[in-house]
Protein backbone atom coordinates (compact mmCIF):
# COMPACT_ATOMS: atom_id res chain seq x y z
CA UNK A 1 0.00 0.00 0.00
CA UNK A 2 1.37 2.92 -1.38
CA UNK A 3 0.74 6.93 1.10
CA UNK A 4 -0.91 9.75 -0.19
CA UNK A 5 2.05 12.43 0.65
CA UNK A 6 5.39 11.39 1.20
CA UNK A 7 8.80 12.55 0.52
CA UNK A 8 11.87 11.03 -1.07
CA UNK A 9 15.16 11.15 0.52
CA UNK A 10 16.61 13.16 -1.95
CA UNK A 11 13.80 15.79 -1.38
CA UNK A 12 14.83 16.29 2.40
CA UNK A 13 17.18 19.13 1.28
CA UNK A 14 15.87 22.26 3.14
CA UNK A 15 17.42 22.30 6.76
CA UNK A 16 14.64 23.39 9.33
CA UNK A 17 15.07 24.22 13.33
CA UNK A 18 11.76 23.89 15.74
CA UNK A 19 12.46 26.23 18.27
CA UNK A 20 10.29 27.05 21.58
CA UNK A 21 9.57 29.72 23.80
CA UNK A 22 10.19 28.64 27.46
CA UNK A 23 9.83 31.20 30.40
CA UNK A 24 12.48 30.94 33.13
CA UNK A 25 13.88 33.89 35.42
CA UNK A 26 17.24 35.59 34.76
CA UNK A 27 20.02 36.56 37.41
CA UNK A 28 18.12 38.50 39.72
CA UNK A 29 14.97 36.96 39.53
CA UNK A 30 12.99 38.65 36.69
CA UNK A 31 11.06 36.34 34.31
CA UNK A 32 12.21 36.58 31.18
CA UNK A 33 11.09 34.41 28.08
CA UNK A 34 14.15 31.95 25.85
CA UNK A 35 14.02 30.99 22.79
CA UNK A 36 14.56 26.81 23.09
CA UNK A 37 15.73 24.30 20.29
CA UNK A 38 13.76 21.70 19.97
CA UNK A 39 14.39 19.85 16.97
CA UNK A 40 16.82 20.24 13.29
CA UNK A 41 16.00 18.32 10.67
CA UNK A 42 15.79 18.02 7.11
CA UNK A 43 12.41 18.56 5.27
CA UNK A 44 10.99 19.19 1.76
CA UNK A 45 10.10 22.64 1.76
CA UNK A 46 7.39 23.77 -0.94
CA UNK A 47 6.72 27.55 -1.07
CA UNK A 48 2.59 28.16 -2.67
CA UNK A 49 2.49 28.65 -6.25
CA UNK A 50 -0.45 28.54 -8.75
CA UNK A 51 -3.84 28.81 -7.66
CA UNK A 52 -2.89 28.52 -4.46
CA UNK A 53 -1.26 31.79 -3.77
CA UNK A 54 -4.90 33.47 -4.73
CA UNK A 55 -6.64 31.46 -1.80
CA UNK A 56 -3.63 32.49 0.51
CA UNK A 57 -4.15 36.37 -0.16
CA UNK A 58 -7.99 35.59 0.47
CA UNK A 59 -6.74 34.09 3.99
CA UNK A 60 -4.80 36.73 4.77
CA UNK A 61 -1.13 34.07 4.71
CA UNK A 62 1.98 35.58 4.87
CA UNK A 63 4.91 33.80 2.46
CA UNK A 64 2.71 30.23 3.59
CA UNK A 65 4.42 27.09 2.52
CA UNK A 66 4.06 23.20 3.24
CA UNK A 67 6.72 20.90 4.87
CA UNK A 68 7.16 17.01 4.60
CA UNK A 69 9.25 15.83 6.59
CA UNK A 70 9.62 12.32 8.69
CA UNK A 71 7.34 12.04 12.00
CA UNK A 72 8.59 13.57 15.11
CA UNK A 73 6.24 13.42 17.69
CA UNK A 74 8.09 16.87 19.31
CA UNK A 75 6.45 18.87 16.84
CA UNK A 76 3.17 20.76 17.80
CA UNK A 77 1.16 23.88 16.40
CA UNK A 78 3.13 26.25 19.16
CA UNK A 79 6.48 25.92 17.74
CA UNK A 80 8.39 28.13 15.62
CA UNK A 81 10.18 27.58 12.38
CA UNK A 82 13.35 28.76 10.90
CA UNK A 83 14.73 27.68 7.65
CA UNK A 84 17.85 27.28 6.81
CA UNK A 85 20.14 30.24 8.02
CA UNK A 86 16.80 32.82 7.82
CA UNK A 87 16.30 34.42 10.67
CA UNK A 88 12.55 35.23 10.14
CA UNK A 89 10.27 32.65 11.43
CA UNK A 90 7.61 30.80 10.46
CA UNK A 91 4.59 29.69 12.21
CA UNK A 92 2.76 26.35 12.39
CA UNK A 93 -0.44 27.19 10.51
CA UNK A 94 -1.60 23.39 10.80
CA UNK A 95 -0.14 20.02 11.51
CA UNK A 96 -1.08 16.51 9.60
CA UNK A 97 0.28 13.04 10.47
CA UNK A 98 -0.34 11.70 7.63
CA UNK A 99 -2.91 8.46 7.34
CA UNK A 100 -2.43 8.42 10.98
CA UNK A 101 0.88 5.98 10.72
CA UNK A 102 3.33 8.50 12.49
CA UNK A 103 5.77 8.28 9.09
CA UNK A 104 5.64 11.41 8.17
CA UNK A 105 3.98 14.94 8.99
CA UNK A 106 2.86 17.38 6.65
CA UNK A 107 3.39 20.75 8.26
CA UNK A 108 1.35 24.34 6.93
CA UNK A 109 3.12 26.96 7.79
CA UNK A 110 3.12 31.03 7.23
CA UNK A 111 5.86 33.87 8.04
CA UNK A 112 5.37 34.89 11.39
CA UNK A 113 3.86 38.26 12.05
CA UNK A 114 6.05 41.45 13.24
CA UNK A 115 2.98 42.36 15.81
CA UNK A 116 3.42 38.62 17.69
Amino acid sequence: MRMAKYANAGELRTSVKFTKIERTKDADGYPVEVEVEVLKTKCKWVNVHGTEVFTAMQQQLREPATITMRYSPLINQKLIIYKGKDTEPYEVISIDDIEDLHKWLEIKVQRKSEAE
